[in-house]
């Protein structure tokens, strides 16, 4: 129903106002703590300048239906993160104040989706702009050249860590092939080595040589990204705060010469969804635009464990979706799919590749029995010696960490049990079932502690790092100091020590932007909602088996990804 009165607009404007100002003032006790509550101001903030601007305007039940459970999903998280400002519950103080923050929340939430559906996107005019090419190849030099610069006047030959030796390990060591760091990024990174090594005959060298391919691949699809905007019409303004990210934001520039597996699959799932995108939109040679997919494809399935997944999900949808529009789209995404499958099961098998380590999937299940376990809850004999057959009991009740369930998984697991879980896997399910019925109350804040960093505002929480691991295989830092040494580390510090950058660093909110761009596109019938599903599967993932609480280099694909996603969501071309 439309409000027409003037009078009752006030009213409505009075009344968001006043659900933000209490959102925003029963969440101020986290300022002075881990949580980014910049983050809630950002978003306050806009609630309120997208209350000014909004217009009233029809909705259908379908819409305003989608809009409000988007906004008390959202209002529901941050109450859900930050539970502790809510305890007791029982209190009636306390009570009356989880509910206006959640009525704030939903005010929040509403007035910004509201926003976004009534105004996006904006339509904009490609004549007359720069060619294409041009913008590719300025994006992808002079993003290299930084992070080059980087590698090879600050940080040569790059940053290892212990995942990045393991890999190191199983290329010049003596260790089998395994896929608990996954195969086929370990092959990848053995073809730069070995160049290198023919080259150079040095394995700092080599180790370089496979850091200066990744910069180069990051950057040509920084270029790709950059490219596809400028021809859709977004504004120059919009494509240097695009290009400032990429090419000067710390954390781009020092993961492009970190040697972990997350890194090139972000670059694999922005070439994907970019590639995606141009094939949807009709932009460029079909053909070429099949090699970035399959490229970016074969990336996404290969080079993170879970990325397979998140690329069926993605080709289930879009078989829905688009079948008798796209027909050959989906036959090769399909395609793709099969032989990344082969890759990852009969070849591994061949190969004699190991399957990796069968508890990583378990993060989560760990966390929450080890809760009720350091709670001293009440278990019965036959669970206890269930338990005890796998775990520590007496040492999980010491080492429990509510952000990570490393302890519990490194110290307290058998792992020379775990044929005996394979064979008794009902059992364990069944008593992970029952003891969930019973304590409820663990188990929800078991998964809130382990998991809210992927879906609340933020939190303090390392990002990058800067060293060589120790290691029995030769690779030693080789750092330099000097002005450029100089320059790249204080403006890292910069970035690091304010708070008006923490925005940026959030995965939250990255979170957050994915649902609400999903959602307006798909309220609107739009095809950029399809460019979201591989990255909620991914999120998804995280939220249902993340090892940390806010690991970002788990969430980097989102980082990466959202500046199209958002771009195209927001902007489009005038149509002749």
């Amino acid at each position: 129903m439309k409000i027409r009165s003037a009078a009752n607009r006030k009213t409505l404007a009075l009344f968001y106002g006043l659900g933000v100002y209490l959102w925003l003032v029963n969440l101020m006790p986290l300022a002075t703590t881990d949580t980014y509550y910049s983050v809630y101001l950002l978003c306050g903030i806009t609630g309120m300048l997208c209350l000014g601007s909004w217009r009233p305007m029809k909705l259908s039940k379908r819409e305003a239906g989608w809009i409000l459970a988007a906004a008390f999903l959202f209002s529901g998280a941050v109450v859900l993160a930050n539970y502790d400002l809510f305890q007791p519950i029982s209190a009636l103080e306390t009570l009356f104040h989880m509910v206006c923050t959640i009525f704030g929340g939903i005010c929040v939430g509403a007035a910004i989706l509201l926003w976004m559906y009534q105004k996006l996107p904006a339509g904009r005019k490609t004549d007359g702009r720069m060619h294409p090419c041009k913008v590719f190849l300025f994006t992808f030099a002079s993003t290299a050249a930084i992070q080059l610069g980087y590698l090879l006047l600050v940080r040569f030959p790059g940053v290892l860590t212990t995942d990045s030796v393991s890999t190191i390990a199983q290329l010049v060591g003596k260790h089998p092939y395994d896929n608990t760091m996954p195969f086929w990024h370990t092959v990848t990174v053995k073809v730069f080595v070995d160049l290198g090594m023919a080259l150079f005959g040095d394995i700092n060298c080599a180790v370089a040589m496979f850091h200066g391919a990744q910069i180069l691949f990051l950057s040509a699809c920084f270029g790709f990204v950059l490219m596809t905007l400028h021809q859709r019409g977004v504004p120059r303004g919009v494509l240097i705060g695009v290009y400032a990210v990429y090419a000067l934001l710390p954390y781009n520039i020092v993961y492009s010469v970190t040697l972990w597996k997350d890194i090139p699959f972000s670059g694999a799932v922005l070439l994907f969804t970019t590639a995606l995108y141009r094939w949807l939109a009709g932009m460029g040679s079909k053909r070429i635009n099949g090699i970035w997919l399959l490229i970016g494809g074969l990336g996404l399935c290969l080079w993170r464990t879970n990325g397979w997944y998140a690329f069926a999900v993605t080709w289930v949808v879009l078989a829905v979706v688009l079948w008798k529009k796209q027909p050959r789209l989906i036959l090769f995404l399909l395609a793709i799919l099969l032989l990344s499958w082969a890759m990852l099961n009969p070849v591994l098998g061949i190969l004699g590749v190991d399957e990796g380590n069968l508890v990583e999937a378990f993060a989560v299940p760990f966390q929450q029995i080890a809760r009720v376990v350091a709670n001293n809850r009440a278990l019965t004999q036959e669970e206890q010696s269930l338990l005890g057959q796998i775990f520590n009991l007496e040492k999980m009740a010491q080492l429990y960490d509510p952000l990570t369930v490393d302890p519990v998984k490194f110290e307290t697991f058998y792992y020379d049990q775990v044929e005996y879980v394979r064979q008794h896997w009902g059992q364990y399910l069944k008593l992970y079932i029952q003891l969930g019925l019973r304590y409820p109350g663990d188990y929800l804040k078991a998964w809130v502690d382990e998991t809210k960093g992927y879906w609340n505002a933020g939190y303090r929480f390392w990002i990058y790092t800067f060293g060589v691991e120790d290691n029995a295989y030769g690779v030693t830092a080789a750092y330099a100091d000097g002005i450029v040494a100089s320059l790249y580390a204080a403006w890292f510090r910069y970035f690091e020590k304010l708070d008006i950058f923490q925005p940026l660093v959030s995965i939250g909110l990255q979170a957050w932007g994915l649902i609400a761009c999903t959602l307006i596109n798909f309220l609107k019938k739009r095809k950029e909602a399809l460019l979201g599903i591989p990255l909620l599967v991914l999120l998804v993932g995280l939220w249902l088996g993340t090892p940390v609480y806010a690991e970002f280099r788990y969430a980097y694909p989102l980082f990466l990804t959202m500046p199209l996603i958002g771009c195209v969501t927001a902007f489009a071309p005038e149509k002749s």
